[in-house]
C-alpha cells in the first residue's frame, strides 16, 4: 500500500471518528443533570424561606427563580395576593412562566402544567420540601427550552405560601378561592382568566412536586396515615411484602388523572436510570370530579397535604396530579419533616439520582403531552454543566464537552500520523 493511500485513509478515520463522537443525538440534548439539582439544592433553596424568619432566603429564591424563567425565554408574570380576608400577614407571590405552544391562545391549546412550591415553614431549609419540587422543575425548564417546536403550551408555576396556616376540609370546599395558600389565587385570579380569554381550552392537568428526593430503600422505614390500608388494602399488602421500604415516588391522583400517571409511569419504565429498584406507586382516590366534604376531610392526607387541593376542590374541577416521596411518613423525614434537619447535610449521591429519575420520567411525560417535537430540540441553547447523563457519584463521565476534548485529541493523533 502507497504512502499517500496510507494517509488518505488516517485522514478519513480521523475525521470519521471526530464527526461520530461530537453528534449530540437528541437523548443527551434532553439530558437531566443532576449536578444542576445538587447546585440549586446546595444554593438557593438549601436556606429557609419564611417570610418571617428568612425574608433575604425567601426573596434571594424568588429572584432566582424569575431569573431562570426570564433566562430560558418564558412569558413571566408575578402574581402578587393578599391573605384570606384582605389579611396583609400572608401577602405573597406566585411565579408563573409559560412556554408557548403552537396553539397557544386558542381553543384548541391543550394546556399542562408543573408547580412546586418554594416557600418554606418557620423552623426549616426546606429541601426535601419542597427544594426538590423546585429544582426539578427548574431543570424541566432548562431542559425542556432547548426545544423550539411543541403543539400545546405549559404552564410551570412556582407557588407561595403552601406551608402558610392550617386549612381546614369546611374551608377548602366552603370557600375554595379564599384559603391561606398561593395555589388558590392562581387558580381564581389567573388561571381561570387564562383560560376564558384563550377562548376555554382544555386543561390537561398539573403535576404538582411535593417533596420527592428522599429514597431510602432500606426495609422498615415507610409508614402511612392511619387511613391507609383501609382505603387501599391491595397497595398495602403489596407494600408489606416488600417489607415497608421507602424505593418509590407516588403518584397521588383520582381517575380522572389516568392518562397523567400512566405518561409518568411509560416515561418511568423506558428510560434506565439509577437507581434501577426505584418504582412508581400510583395511589387513585376513588373520587369522581370535585369531592364532598366529608370525601375531602375522609382523604384530607392525600388531598390536602399539597397545593393540589386547590385544583381538586374547584368548580370546575381541574385535574392534578400530587408527586411525593411521602414526606414525614419516611425514614429520616419522620424525624427531619418541618425541622431544621431537612437540609443540604441530608443530600446524598443517591437521592440525587432518585430526584434525577423522578425529574427525568416527569419531563418525559409533560414533553408527551405538550407533543413537543424532539427533533427541534438543540444542545446550544441547553447549558448542561458536567452532571449531564450521567449519576450523582460520577459528575464529569459522559458529558458532551469532555467527549468533544477527547474527540479532538484523538482525531489530531490520528491525523498526524498521515507525516510519519
Amino acid at each position: 500500500m502507497g504512502l499517500c493511500s496510507v494517509r488518505h485513509k488516517w485522514s478519513y478515520f480521523a475525521l470519521l471518528w471526530l464527526q461520530i463522537a461530537t453528534t449530540t443525538s437528541a437523548a443527551d440534548v434532553l439530558a437531566v443533570s443532576v449536578q444542576n439539582l445538587r447546585e440549586s439544592l446546595e444554593g438557593p433553596f438549601g436556606v429557609n424561606r419564611h417570610h418571617v424568619t428568612n425574608p433575604e432566603g425567601k426573596t434571594a429564591a424568588r429572584r432566582h427563580i424569575t431569573e431562570t424563567f426570564r433566562r430560558h425565554g418564558l412569558d413571566v408574570t408575578l402574581q402578587d395576593f393578599t391573605g384570606p380576608k384582605g389579611n396583609p400577614g400572608k401577602n405573597g407571590t406566585n411565579i408563573i412562566g409559560v412556554k408557548r405552544g403552537k396553539l397557544y391562545g386558542s381553543s384548541d391549546d391543550k394546556i399542562v402544567a408543573v408547580g412546586a412550591h418554594y416557600d418554606t415553614v418557620s423552623t426549616s431549609p426546606g429541601v426535601d420540601d419542597d427544594g426538590s419540587g423546585m429544582a426539578a422543575m427548574l431543570e424541566m425548564v432548562r431542559v425542556m427550552t432547548s426545544c423550539a417546536q411543541q403543539k400545546y403550551s405549559v404552564i410551570f408555576v412556582a407557588f407561595d405560601h403552601e406551608e402558610d396556616g392550617g386549612v381546614s376540609a369546611r374551608q377548602a370546599n366552603d370557600n375554595p378561592c379564599d384559603i391561606d395558600r398561593g395555589a388558590d389565587d392562581f387558580v381564581c385570579s389567573w388561571l381561570l382568566p387564562f383560560i376564558e380569554s384563550s377562548g376555554q381550552p382544555e386543561f390537561q392537568g398539573i403535576f404538582m412536586l411535593e417533596t420527592i428526593m428522599n429514597y431510602d430503600p432500606r426495609p422498615n422505614v415507610q409508614t402511612f396515615p392511619n387511613l391507609f390500608p383501609v382505603l387501599f388494602p391491595s397497595i398495602h399488602q403489596e407494600l408489606q411484602r416488600k417489607n415497608f421500604s421507602g424505593d418509590f415516588i407516588s403518584l397521588i391522583r383520582k381517575p380522572d388523572e389516568a392518562e397523567l400517571v400512566s405518561s409518568v409511569q411509560q416515561a418511568w419504565e423506558e428510560r434506565a436510570r439509577d437507581p434501577a429498584g426505584a418504582n412508581t406507586l400510583d395511589i387513585n382516590l376513588q373520587i369522581t370530579g370535585r369531592p364532598s366534604e366529608v370525601e375531602t376531610t375522609l382523604s384530607f392526607e392525600f388531598l390536602g397535604r399539597s397545593d393540589c387541593l386547590s385544583f381538586w376542590v374547584r368548580e370546575p374541577y381541574f385535574r392534578c396530579v400530587f408527586v411525593t416521596d411521602t414526606a414525614n411518613y419516611r425514614g429520616t423525614m419522620q424525624q427531619c419533616y418541618h425541622s431544621p434537619c431537612d437540609d443540604v447535610t441530608s443530600i446524598t449521591p443517591e437521592k440525587l439520582n432518585f430526584l434525577a429519575k423522578v425529574t427525568d420520567a416527569l419531563l418525559q411525560a409533560t414533553m408527551k403531552l405538550a407533543e413537543v417535537d424532539v427533533d427541534s430540540c438543540t444542545e446550544g441553547s441547553v447549558t448542561a454543566t458536567a452532571g449531564s447523563m450521567t449519576d450523582a457519584a460520577c459528575p464529569v463521565h459522559g458529558t458532551w464537552t469532555t467527549t468533544l476534548g477527547l474527540s479532538i485529541l484523538v482525531a489530531w493523533c490520528l491525523s498526524t500520523l498521515q507525516f510519519s
